[in-house]
């Protein structure tokens, strides 16, 4: 079960939403609403057609992220659904270009198979709060799918593209701090 984090740091928020447009990403996909704050940032700079989808399992929060929405006139491009990931992430359709994972990674390991399923070819998975998920990040890291790397801003931020085709490796695998020599 994945367990919600606070709002993302300004930092993580300005690189998820500059990776978002260098991406040209109009399906996006966040666990763990929490207030908003990422939200917003999404959602404004998503193109017109754009749509963000993102999962909040506590509805007093999840309400107050709508009304958040709702005031900054961006209610149209997202969905708030409210339930704990893990319930409805099997229910979920993709592909979607990139996948916002705002929950904490060491409790989130259980879901990253359907987060890579639900990218598209080339879509991208940032994971937020990634210092708390050694695990995780080590999968990420010897994924043949993915490329990864780590940013230390905030709380720790992964960046992990999946490759186009199936087996492809990168010229330049990811990075992980706890494999830093």
């Amino acid at each position: 079960m994945c367990v919600i984090s606070e709002a993302p740091a300004p930092d993580v928020v300005d690189v998820l939403v500059a990776t978002l447009r260098r991406a040209g990403a109009r399906r996006v996909l966040e666990i763990g609403t929490g207030p908003g704050d990422s939200a917003l940032a999404i959602a404004a700079a998503l193109p017109a057609e754009g749509m963000l989808l993102t999962l909040e399992r506590d509805a007093q929060v999840a309400g107050e992220a709508r009304h958040r929405l709702a005031a900054a006139g961006v209610a149209a491009k997202v969905s708030v659904l409210i339930g704990d990931a893990s319930r409805y992430l099997h229910k979920i359709a993709g592909p979607f270009d990139l996948i916002f994972q705002n929950g904490d990674p060491a409790q989130c390991d259980a879901s990253l198979e359907r987060l890579i399923a639900l990218l598209r070819p080339s879509g991208i998975l940032v994971t937020n709060n990634s210092n708390h998920g050694a695990d995780y990040n080590n999968r990420l890291a010897a994924d043949p799918r993915l490329s990864s790397s780590f940013l230390t801003i905030g709380n720790g931020v992964t960046i992990s593209v999946k490759h186009a085709a199936s087996g492809e490796l990168s010229q330049r695998r990811g990075f992980c701090p706890e494999n830093a020599t």
